[in-house]
């Protein structure tokens, strides 16, 4: 009867023991004191603890379990792609039964916000089209590759340019209309300038005759009038006998020659006798050859003397406005001279005849300047960077994202979604997807962080008041805390049978 005593006192004894145990675990649930002294034990483990508890069962939660990788993995799984397929296939199917228009369906949905949308669209949809265009890589990729296009056709051999010129209409507007359509004066005005320019120059180095004028060119001028010598000498001849030199010789006669001699002489002689008599001698004289290269030699030296000169000398020598409406006759004359149909029609044919020897039109123009390329793309970037950047530019873009959202907005829903050919449900799942997965895979990590699942746990289990925290505790792990104090009932019995046995053993 004692060991049924022992064992039982010692089951009560423990199940009592680890009954309290437990519920002190939770009770009492605030401080307790007694005369003003906090008594032991309160408030209960948990309760005290709680702020510490909460924080580890957070950090737990989001360190350990509810990680960064975990949450990823789980807005990515099948089940919601599935999800997000499915609303898609609804919201198509329902979508395709209105025969309304997108403006209508979108003035029910939305209201009035829909046209304060519509502005705003636009207004985003022409800023961000700008924007591409008118940055500096859109403008450099498109001039280099309109460039790319123009060396593409620039390596083509230049047949086209011959065919194109080579025809009648073409050739025969060259030769009747440019010299109509040429500023005559403008060339003249580019010639006289140059001219001057030359001149100031040749002055400025304080050049002789000589420097500007070829050797050869003295050297064939004396030739010349050494072979024209019978003709210099009756030229002589014949300019003693004009009627503006004959007086001018007469005069000369009568003031220097007849006017000293004795007066019975002057009777016998006078001033047409006289002239006569010189004319006689000269003839006489440059009959005979050798006075006729001795004329032409002294020609000759005075040719080379003038070679000598300083052109400063020269130029100074004639009149201001002598010179200038030289310069201005021999720049209108040679106008006059080159702008002509024979001139044109010349260069017209030299031009065709050359065009091919060229392999390519590439090779024509780096004749005429060997950066063509750069200037080229030069000129096509600033003219795309001008177009963008216009006024005129921004409107067009403008009136074409109106037009693009009119023709939207117009269209019926039915239509629109019965263009497609089928694949409408795939492309848009497809589509989200896309997105879902970029948001998730781009931004999840950050939003997780953001949320701050360790301190949303924390908060959570602090908001709970003690008695319903003991509550789902309880409610979790009801068998497991029987089990424990049913284990102490157990534990209690076994010491009850101990006690007695140990005890006789020790008698």
């Amino acid at each position: 009867m004692k060991y049924f005593f022992g064992v039982l006192i010692g089951a009560i004894i423990g199940y009592i023991t680890n009954w309290v145990a437990i519920k002190m675990l939770f009770r009492p649930h605030y401080e307790k004191r007694l005369f003003g002294i906090k008594l032991p034990f309160t408030p209960g483990l948990i309760p005290k603890e709680k702020a510490r508890i909460s924080r580890s069962v957070g950090e737990t939660v989001g360190n350990h379990l509810l990680t960064n990788d975990v949450m990823i993995s789980a807005l990515s799984n099948d089940n919601i792609k599935n999800h997000l397929k499915s609303i898609i296939e609804k919201k198509i199917g329902s979508a395709k039964s209105l025969d309304k228009d997108l403006d209508e369906v979108l003035e029910d949905k939305i209201g009035d916000y829909y046209k304060k949308l519509k502005i705003r669209f636009k207004v985003k949809a022409s800023s961000y089209a700008l924007t591409k265009f008118r940055n500096e890589e859109f403008i450099d990729s498109a001039s280099k590759f309109i460039m790319n296009k123009i060396n593409i056709t620039l390596l083509e051999k230049p047949s086209k340019l011959k065919e194109l010129s080579s025809g009648k209409g073409f050739y025969n507007n060259i030769l009747n209309d440019m010299p109509k359509v040429i500023d005559k004066s403008k060339i003249a005005q580019y010639i006289n300038q140059n001219i001057n320019q030359s001149l100031d120059h040749l002055v400025s180095e304080s050049m002789k005759v000589e420097d500007i004028v070829p050797p050869e060119v003295f050297s064939s001028i004396n030739t010349y009038i050494y072979n024209e010598r019978d003709g210099i000498s009756k030229q002589v001849s014949s300019i003693l006998r004009e009627d503006k030199v004959e007086e001018k010789v007469k005069e000369a006669i009568k003031n220097n020659v007849l006017s000293g001699m004795n007066p019975l002489v002057s009777m016998f002689l006078n001033v047409d006798s006289v002239y006569d008599k010189f004319l006689q001698a000269i003839d006489s004289y440059i009959e005979d050859d050798d006075n006729k290269i001795l004329l032409v030699s002294y020609i000759g030296t005075i040719i080379s003397s003038f070679g000598k000169k300083q052109v400063k000398d020269v130029l100074y020598g004639i009149p201001q406005d002598s010179r200038k409406n030289l310069i201005d006759i021999l720049s209108a004359s040679a106008v006059e001279r080159l702008i002509t149909s024979d001139v044109l029609e010349g260069g017209l044919k030299l031009i065709l005849d050359k065009i091919d020897s060229f392999e390519s039109y590439h090779h024509i123009l780096i004749l005429l300047a060997e950066n063509y390329e750069d200037r080229i793309e030069k000129y096509i970037r600033s003219t795309i960077k001008t177009l963008v950047m216009s006024g005129a530019f921004e409107e067009k873009i403008g009136r074409a994202i109106d037009v693009l959202i009119k023709e939207i907005s117009n269209t019926s829903i039915t239509k629109l979604l019965n263009s497609y050919d089928g694949s409408i449900n795939d492309e848009l799942s497809n589509l989200i997807e896309n997105i879902y997965d970029k948001f998730i895979n781009d931004e999840g990590s950050n939003i997780i962080h953001i949320i701050d699942i360790p301190k949303i746990v924390e908060d959570q289990i602090n908001s709970f008041d003690v008695d319903y925290a003991e509550k789902i505790i309880l409610d979790i792990a009801s068998k497991e805390l029987s089990a424990i104090t049913w284990l102490g009932a157990l534990l209690g019995g076994v010491l009850g049978i101990l006690s007695p046995v140990l005890a006789s053993i020790g008698s």
